[in-house]
């Protein structure tokens, strides 16, 4: 009789154990109404990571601490995680900001006031993660941004617009796609619809494939590839990212704004031309068609132009415009050919810390690669160890595998300046 009852003790202590060693996971709700959720691994290290989660359009919005399937790597390197759902879903900078903070003070009184704490965020949640460090210095130890909207709200809107209104004018001026994607449900895919079918147009002609290609490099849509292209190839990676780089959703940021927050009045198109780097690009595919890019860009110069709602522009400036001014280390880390937050509002972004914080306070990892938001566990984890590094010793030794020597050309909707 003596075996099986010891064996029951064996058993039960082993699950004990289990249950010691097991990671603690809670859930709550903030006074705004949004929900967080915490992870605290029974080995600690006392660091925590703040997540702030991207555009969701809702109506789910759960509460997330990771950003995609990192997070036993991130538990078992001895990281507590924290993240919010935010009060409403949609572009909620305003509402995730304090929210986020008022996750951290959650934290300290459920778990236990962490030793250092890190706040980290992707696509929205990226400019979310910029903006705590901006305006919460105080708070942070310092922040992993990963293909972040970093450009800002206003940046990456212009930057949009300049495409989709480059490529109606001079191909679709009599046809009626929106050059601002304020559209939902039936007509959405009505308006991706007619959208699809003006490339479709433009891409089986050489005249319309250059003015493709013009429109897209004033939109900076990603051209990057793996392998060396010709002009014909670059050109149809254009035509193909075109749409997910021109066509981002604004309905519930207009209705957030009260207006309409971007514009091209006043823009110079041949200028901007001339600063993407592309200028050779787009002159020799219109030489090719026959075509002359010294009229279609007087064509852009002399259309009617988009304005904006100052009221609008003031709402998106506070959610928001980036400063670069920060109080601890900032990483950054991109895809080349991230076709929703593109790699130069990345440099952009690091430009503006080094002018305002010092060269030291931000580093960029550049990942060849297309996509967005697609890094692995273990590059994340490289870049968590990176940020953790410069923030405890002092100097930036990047440990994240692949990382590309890299340098994008200028964001071209730079704002404010």
């Amino acid at each position: 009789m003596r075996r099986p009852a010891f064996a029951l003790v064996l058993a039960a202590a082993s699950l004990a154990a289990a249950a010691a060693d097991a990671p603690r996971h809670v859930e709550g709700r903030l006074a705004s109404g949004a929900t967080w959720v915490f992870d605290v691994p029974a080995a600690w290290n006392g660091k925590l990571l703040l997540f702030s989660h991207g555009y969701a359009r809702g109506p789910e919005n759960p509460a997330r601490n990771v950003a995609r399937n990192e997070k036993d790597d991130l538990l078992a390197a001895g990281y507590a995680l924290a993240g919010s759902s935010y009060a409403r879903p949609g572009w909620a900078i305003e509402d995730a900001v304090p929210d986020q903070l008022a996750t951290l003070d959650a934290f300290a009184a459920t778990v236990g006031k962490p030793t250092q704490t890190y706040a980290w965020g992707s696509s929205m949640g990226g400019l979310v993660t910029i903006a705590l460090m901006e305006q919460a210095p105080g708070r942070f130890d310092g922040a992993l941004v990963l293909c972040a909207s970093a450009g800002g709200t206003v940046g990456m809107m212009n930057a949009a617009l300049d495409g989709a209104w480059a490529l109606r004018t001079l191909a679709a001026p009599d046809v009626a796609p929106p050059v601002l994607l304020t559209s939902s449900g039936a007509q959405l895919r009505a308006d991706m619809a007619a959208w699809q079918a003006v490339l479709d147009g433009q891409q089986a002609t050489p005249a319309g494939r250059a003015r493709i290609a013009l429109a897209a490099t004033l939109a900076q849509v990603p051209g990057w590839s793996e392998q060396a292209l010709d002009a014909a190839a670059r050109q149809r990676l254009l035509y193909e990212r075109f749409l997910p780089a021109t066509m981002l959703p604004r309905d519930e940021q207009a209705r957030r704004a009260g207006g309409n927050p971007s514009w091209n009045t006043g823009i110079d198109y041949a200028a901007l031309l001339e600063r993407s780097g592309q200028a050779g690009f787009v002159r020799g595919l219109y030489k090719a068609a026959g075509v002359d890019l010294a009229a279609d860009l007087a064509r852009l110069a002399s259309a009617p132009r988009v304005a904006a709602d100052a009221p609008a522009v003031d709402y998106m400036r506070r959610f928001y415009a980036p400063t670069g001014k920060v109080g601890a280390p900032v990483l950054l880390m991109q895809a080349t050919a991230d076709p929703v937050t593109l790699v130069e509002m990345t440099g952009d972004y690091a430009g503006r810390v080094r002018e305002r914080s010092g060269a030291g306070m931000v580093d960029e990892v550049y990942l060849g690669r297309v996509g967005h938001c697609n890094f692995a566990p273990g590059e994340i984890l490289g870049a968590l160890r990176t940020l953790v590094g410069r923030a405890e010793g002092g100097r930036w030794k990047v440990e994240v595998p692949g990382r590309l020597d890299y340098r994008p050309a200028p964001f071209l909707r730079h704002w404010p300046d």
